[in-house]
């Protein structure tokens, strides 16, 4: 797959899974022989490091709530891996109230995308 830019990207291929904070899953799906078929992974309970980050790859930006840094505290319970080979000139992250969610918007050929990644517990109405 080349750099996308807005004129070529026609298809977004997004790879939604719960790891269950599991590292061994985490790099199974990264390191795997389909990650290069996938453009976003959307995880729910991805593996942290102490040092609060998540494990990811040199071929993908990652992408945590936008509260990350502000609450270093809190562990986050979604993350978007966005693959380098999509342009960050046709992605952005929008910010989000909420250490579970993960927004961004992207750019296409066919108009604008916003792409909502919710980590919901199950046990909250929130």
């Amino acid at each position: 797959m080349t750099e996308a830019s807005n004129a070529t990207l026609k298809h977004l291929r997004i790879w939604q899974q719960n790891l269950n904070r599991s590292g061994i899953a985490q790099h199974s799906l990264l390191h795997g022989p389909h990650s290069a078929n996938w453009d976003i992974f959307a995880l729910q309970e991805p593996h942290v490091r102490p040092n609060g980050n998540t494990i990811s790859s040199p071929k993908f930006y990652t992408v945590y709530p936008s509260t990350h840094l502000s609450n270093p505290n809190l562990t986050p319970r979604a993350a978007l891996l966005v693959s380098t080979t999509l342009s960050t000139n046709i992605w952005h992250q929008i910010p989000f109230p909420s250490p579970d969610v993960v927004v961004i918007q992207l750019t296409t050929a066919t108009g604008k995308t916003t792409l909502i990644n919710v980590y919901n517990d199950g046990d909250s109405h929130d």
